[in-house]
C-alpha cells in the first residue's frame, strides 16, 4: 500500500478520527478521576447488601413466633366480631325442621303484629302495623333471615318504647345492605340499617336509648350508626327522636391452609 498517497487522499478523515479518539481518551481520563472512586464504593455496597440478602434467613423459633401472634390476632378478632354480631332470639331463626323460612317469616310477623299492636294500644303507643316490613314478603332466604333479624330489633326496641312510656313510633324502616344490588356486593361487614322516629318527652325517650344500650335480661346491647334528638314540632313539651341502630354481620376470618 502507498502510504503517502493515502495520506494525501485522506488526511482529513484521519486527522478528523484521531482528535476524536483522543477527545474520548481525555474525557474517559477525567470521569475515571473524579468519579472512579464513587464507582468503586458504589459497586462494593451493591456487593455487601446483596450477600447480606442472600444470608438473611429466619430461624423455627421466629417461625413459632410469628404463628402465634398470628393466633392470637385472629383469636382477638373472633372475640370482637362475636361482640359486634347481632345475636337474634331463638324463634327469629328459622327452623328447617318446622317448615320453609318463607312459612316461618309469616308465621312470625303475623304473631309479633298480633301481639305487639295490642300491647300498643293498652299502652296507648302509636306504632305503624307494617312494622317497616316490606309490603312483598321476602323470597330468598337470606333476605328473610336478615328481616327476621330486623323485626326482632323493632319488636324489642317497641317493648322498650311501650316500658318506657314513649308517646308514638312515627317511623319504622329496615334497609338491608345496599350491597346485596352492587357489583362489588357486601363488603367484610354487612349491615342492616332499622331507621325509627319516635316522639314523646325527653324523659321518656332518654331512658329509651339508655335501655338499649345497657344489657338487660336477653344480655343485648342495639348498636346506634346515627342519633338526632330535637323539639317535635306542633308538640308543645314532646321531642323527637331519630335513630339508626345497625345489625352488623362481619365474614368469619379465614384460616390459611
Amino acid at each position: 500500500m502507498d502510504l503517502g498517497g493515502y495520506w494525501q487522499e485522506n488526511k482529513r478523515f484521519v486527522l478528523t478520527v484521531g482528535a476524536g479518539a483522543l477527545l474520548f481518551l481525555v474525557g474517559f481520563a477525567v470521569e475515571t478521576s473524579v468519579y472512579g472512586g464513587d464507582l468503586v464504593s458504589t459497586q462494593r455496597e451493591i456487593t455487601g447488601l446483596t450477600t447480606k440478602l442472600g444470608s438473611a434467613r429466619f430461624s423455627a423459633a421466629d417461625l413459632a413466633a410469628a404463628e402465634q401472634e398470628n393466633a392470637t390476632l385472629r383469636s382477638a378478632v373472633e372475640r370482637l366480631a362475636a361482640a359486634a354480631r347481632f345475636q337474634p332470639r331463638p324463634e327469629f331463626v328459622p327452623d328447617p325442621a318446622a317448615g320453609s323460612p318463607g312459612n316461618h317469616y309469616l308465621r312470625t310477623l303475623a304473631r309479633v303484629r298480633e301481639e305487639l299492636m295490642q300491647r300498643a294500644n293498652r299502652a296507648g303507643l302509636d306504632v305503624d302495623s307494617a312494622l317497616g316490613m316490606p309490603e312483598l314478603s321476602p323470597t330468598s332466604e337470606v333476605q328473610i333471615v336478615r328481616y327476621l333479624e330486623a323485626l326482632d330489633l323493632v319488636e324489642s326496641v317497641a317493648d322498650l318504647a311501650i316500658r318506657g312510656r314513649v308517646a308514638r313510633i312515627d317511623k319504622i324502616q329496615v334497609r338491608l345492605d345496599p350491597g346485596y344490588a352492587s357489583r362489588e356486593g357486601v363488603g367484610t361487614i354487612e349491615r342492616t340499617r332499622v331507621v325509627m322516629s319516635l316522639s314523646g318527652t325527653s324523659l321518656a325517650l332518654t331512658r329509651l336509648l339508655a335501655w338499649t344500650q345497657r344489657p338487660g335480661a336477653g344480655g343485648r346491647v342495639f348498636s346506634i350508626d346515627e342519633l338526632e334528638m330535637g323539639k317535635a314540632r306542633g308538640r308543645p313539651g314532646e321531642v323527637r327522636l331519630d335513630v339508626t341502630f345497625t345489625i352488623a354481620r362481619l365474614k368469619p376470618v379465614e384460616a390459611e391452609g
